[in-house]
C-alpha cells in the first residue's frame, strides 16, 4: 500500500476529490483558459477605458492616493498604494488613465480567476470561459473596470478567495489556508463587503484543516490575516503629511480606529440617516435584494442566472460535490441577505439604484461562477457534438454581451467630468476662492483635476462640506497661509459664508452649485450671478451691467455641451451631472428675467432668458403644446416647477408686445400651478389668471353657441 497523507492518517478527509483528467490529450483550452479569459477582458476594458476621471468615488480616491493622503472612511490604503504604484506607469496620456488602468487590470483577473475556480471543480475549462464572459461582460462588472474604483479590486479577492478554498477543499494543505488567511486581510484593506464573502470561506477552510493545522497551525493562520491587514499601517504617516487631499486624521489610535470603521459613517449601514433621504431608516431590505439578484438576469443575458441554478441544482445532487455546492449557495445567500439587511440607501431615484449596483458586482461574479457549474453539468451529459460546439458557443455569448452592454459599459470617449470641470475653471477670474457644493462626485473631480493635474493652481477650491469638518479646516489653514478662514467650521451653528467672503476682499468668489438656504448671509452687502457652469458672490456695488453679464456668460459657457451627459444612462453620475447642469441654466435665466425687470421688462433680456429655458426644455425631452423639439435620443424627464414659473413669466413680458405669446403663457403657468409648493408665493396669481383663463373661455364658448 502507497503513503497516505497526513489528513488520511488523521480522518481528515478532502471534500472535492482531484478530478480525472480529462480523456484525450489537453488542448489548449484546458492549459490556458483562465489566462485567455484575462488577456481577452483586459484587452476590452483597456480599449473602452475612461480617458480621465469619472463620477462618484472616482475623483476623490485617485486625488487622495496620489497626493500621498488618506481616501475617505473606511481609508482604502490597499487600493492607494496600487493606485500610487500604476500612476507611475509610463503609459496613457494622464494620471486618471493609469489609475482607471488598475480597476481595468483586476477585474479583468477577477474574471481569469473566476475562470479557473469552475474550471479546477469541473475539469471543463469552456465552462470556466463561459462564467469569465458573463462575469465579465456584464455591465457592472465593466463599467467599473473602467474607472479608477475600489470594486473591481474587491471582485478580484472575491475570486481570489474561492480559487484558494478550493484548493483547500482539494487538498487541506496548510500553505492553502495560510494564503487564504493572508488574501482575506489583504482584502479587507479594499473593501468591507468582503467580510461577507471571506469570512464563510475562513471558517469553513479552518474547520476542514483543524486537525492538520493544529493550534499552532491556527495561530500561524490567524497570523497570517492580520499581517494582510498591515496596509492600513500606511493612513497614519499619509495622514500627518502635507497632502492636499486627505480626509481626516489617523495620527491617533482613536482617529485611526473610527476611519477605518467608518463610526462616522455608519459602520453597519452605507451611510447615516439623513433628511436628504439619500440613506433611510428602513424598508430597502427587498427592493435592495431585487436590484441585487432580480436584476441580474438582463446583467448576465437572461439565461446565465438559468445556469447557476441548473448549476447549484446538479452540484448539490451529485454526493462528490454536495459540500462544496453549499458552500457556494451559502455564501451567495449570505452576501445578498447581509448586504440587503445592512444597506440602508433609498432606492427611489436612478442616480442611487446605479450607486446601489457597484455592491451587485460581487453577486453577479457568484452568479457567474454557478452558471460555469451549470454549464459543466449540461455538457457532461449531452453528447459530443455539443460538447465540441460549446467553445463557439461561448465566443457567442461574449460577443453578445458586449454587443448588448457597450453602450453602457464603455468609457472609452467619456470625459463627461472633465469637460465639466475644466470649462467651469476656464471661466474664473485670477487668485479665486472655488466653492463646491454639488456634491462628492463633482468635488472629486475638482480635486483630481486642480491637485493632480494642477488645474489652474492660483485658485483655491474649498468644499461646503468638508468645511464642517475641523480636521478640513485645520488643513486648509496649513496649506494656505493666505486664506481667512473663520475659527470653527462652517455651518447653520458656526461660520457663515460672509465672514468668508468679507475675510477674503481680494479674492473673487465662485461657487459651483447652490449655497444652502439656510445660509442666506451673502444678501447684505453682495448679489449672486450665475455665469456660465458656476456662480460669482459679488459686492453690490461692482455688479455687472446686463451687456457685461452676457458677453461674460457667453465666454463662460462657449463650446460646453451638456448633451453628453444627458445621454447618458439613467442611473449615472453623468446623467445626473447633466441634470444639475440644467438647475444652472435655469439661473442663468433668472438673473437675466432679473435684468429686464429692472429695466421695465425689456425685450432683450428677456428673449435671452427665454432662449435659455426653451433649450433647457429641449434638452429636458422637449414639449409637445409649446412646440419645443427634444434634442435627439434624449429621455423626457420632469422640470421642476421653477422653470415653469421662469418661463411662463418670459412668456407673459413678451406677450405685452406679441399675442403669441399668450397661450404660451398659460400652458406654462399651468405646469407651475400643478407641480408648485403650497407656499410659493406667485402661486395664488398664478391659479387667479388661470381660473379667469378658464372663465373667459367657457364665456366665449356660451357666446359662440348663442350665435
Amino acid at each position: 500500500m502507497g503513503k497516505r497523507s497526513s489528513a488520511q492518517r488523521q480522518g481528515n478527509h478532502p471534500v472535492l476529490p482531484s478530478p480525472s483528467p480529462p480523456a484525450g490529450p489537453a488542448t489548449v483550452w484546458d492549459r490556458f483558459a483562465p489566462f485567455l479569459a484575462f488577456l481577452v477582458l483586459a484587452a476590452l476594458y483597456i480599449a473602452t477605458l475612461r480617458p480621465s476621471i469619472a463620477g462618484g468615488d472616482s475623483g476623490e480616491l485617485t486625488a487622495a492616493a496620489l497626493t500621498g493622503g488618506v481616501p475617505h472612511p473606511s481609508g482604502y490604503p490597499l487600493f492607494a498604494l496600487l493606485a500610487r504604484l500604476f500612476a507611475g506607469l509610463p503609459l496613457g496620456h494622464s494620471p486618471a488613465w493609469r489609475v482607471n488602468l488598475l480597476s481595468a487590470v483586476a477585474t479583468a483577473a477577477a474574471g481569469g480567476l473566476a475562470c479557473a475556480v469552475v474550471q479546477s471543480w469541473t475539469r471543463n475549462a469552456v465552462a470556466g470561459l463561459l462564467a469569465a464572459t458573463l462575469f465579465g461582460t456584464s455591465p457592472l462588472a465593466w463599467s467599473h473596470a473602467t474607472s479608477a474604483e475600489v470594486f473591481g479590486l474587491n471582485a478580484m479577492f472575491v475570486a481570489l478567495a474561492f480559487h484558494l478554498w478550493m484548493r483547500v477543499e482539494r487538498s487541506l494543505a496548510r500553505r492553502d489556508v495560510f494564503a487564504l488567511l493572508f488574501a482575506s486581510g489583504l482584502a479587507m484593506c479594499n473593501h468591507h463587503t468582503f467580510v461577507f464573502v471571506g469570512a464563510p470561506l475562513v471558517l469553513r477552510s479552518l474547520w476542514l484543516t483543524r486537525r492538520t493545522l493544529g493550534a499552532r497551525g491556527v495561530a500561524v493562520a490567524l497570523a497570517c490575516g492580520l499581517l494582510g491587514l498591515a496596509p492600513y499601517l500606511y493612513l497614519v504617516p499619509a495622514s500627518a503629511s502635507a497632502a492636499a487631499v486627505s480626509w481626516g486624521d489617523q495620527t491617533s489610535l482613536a482617529g485611526l480606529v473610527s476611519h477605518v470603521l467608518r463610526l462616522n459613517y455608519g459602520t453597519f449601514s452605507m451611510g447615516r440617516t439623513n433628511t436628504q433621504g439619500i440613506f433611510v431608516a428602513g424598508g430597502t431590505f427587498l427592493p435592495t435584494l431585487w436590484h441585487m439578484w432580480g436584476r441580474a438576469f438582463p446583467r448576465l443575458l437572461w439565461f446565465g442566472p438559468v445556469l447557476a441554478m441548473i448549476g447549484l441544482r446538479f452540484g448539490l445532487r451529485e454526493g462528490q460535490t454536495r459540500s462544496a455546492t453549499l458552500v457556494l449557495l451559502f455564501v451567495t445567500c449570505f452576501y445578498g441577505l447581509s448586504f440587503s439587511a445592512l444597506s440602508n440607501l433609498s432606492t427611489a431615484r436612478p442616480l442611487l439604484l446605479g450607486v446601489l449596483g457597484r455592491f451587485c458586482i460581487e453577486a453577479d461574479l457568484l452568479i457567474a461562477i454557478a452558471a460555469g457549474l451549470g454549464l459543466a453539468s449540461l455538457l457532461q451529459r449531452l453528447g459530443s457534438p455539443w460538447r465540441r460546439l460549446a467553445p463557439v458557443g461561448v465566443g457567442a455569448v461574449f460577443a453578445i454581451g458586449v454587443a448588448v452592454h457597450a453602450g453602457q459599459a464603455s468609457g472609452r470617449n467619456n470625459t463627461v467630468y472633465r469637460d465639466f470641470v475644466t470649462t467651469a475653471f476656464a471661466a474664473i477670474p485670477p487668485n479665486a476662492i472655488v466653492l463646491t457644493t454639488m456634491g462628492d462626485d463633482v468635488t472629486g473631480a475638482v480635486l483630481y483635476l486642480h491637485e493632480v493635474e494642477k488645474l489652474r493652481p492660483d485658485v483655491i477650491h474649498l468644499d461646503s462640506d468638508y468645511l464642517a469638518e475641523p480636521w478640513y479646516v485645520a488643513r486648509r489653514r496649513r496649506l494656505h497661509r493666505d486664506l481667512y478662514l473663520p475659527e470653527g467650521t462652517y455651518g447653520i451653528y458656526g461660520w457663515k459664508i460672509k465672514q468668508l467672503l468679507d475675510g477674503n476682499p481680494g479674492r473673487p468668489f465662485f461657487v459651483i452649485g447652490q449655497i444652502g438656504d439656510w445660509d442666506q448671509s451673502w444678501k447684505d452687502g453682495y448679489k449672486l450671478a450665475t455665469c456660465g457652469l458656476a456662480r460669482f458672490l459679488i459686492r453690490k456695488s461692482e455688479f455687472p451691467t446686463y451687456e457685461e453679464w452676457v458677453e461674460r456668460d457667453r465666454r463662460a459657457i462657449a463650446g460646453y455641451d451638456v448633451t453628453v451627459a444627458l445621454l447618458a444612462p439613467e442611473e449615472s453620475w453623468e446623467k445626473a451631472l447633466g441634470q444639475r447642469v440644467l438647475d444652472t441654466q435655469l439661473g442663468r435665466a433668472r438673473l437675466a428675467l432679473a435684468y429686464a425687470h429692472e429695466r421695465g421688462d425689456a425685450a432683450e433680456p428677456t428673449r435671452t432668458a427665454l432662449a435659455i429655458l426653451e433649450d433647457l426644455v429641449a434638452k429636458a425631452g422637449g414639449d409637445e403644446q409649446l412646440k419645443i423639439a427634444a434634442w435627439p435620443g434624449i429621455r423626457k424627464f420632469e422640470l421642476g416647477p421653477m422653470v415653469w414659473k421662469n418661463l411662463g413669466m418670459a412668456y407673459q413680458f413678451l406677450s405685452h408686445s406679441d399675442d403669441m405669446y399668450a397661450p404660451r403663457f398659460a400652458v406654462a403657468c399651468a405646469r407651475f400651478v400643478a407641480g408648485a409648493d403650497a407656499n410659493d408665493p406667485d402661486l395664488p396669481a398664478a391659479r387667479q389668471y388661470l381660473d379667469e383663463m378658464r372663465a373667459a373661455r367657457r364665456r366665449a364658448i356660451t357666446n359662440h353657441k348663442r350665435d
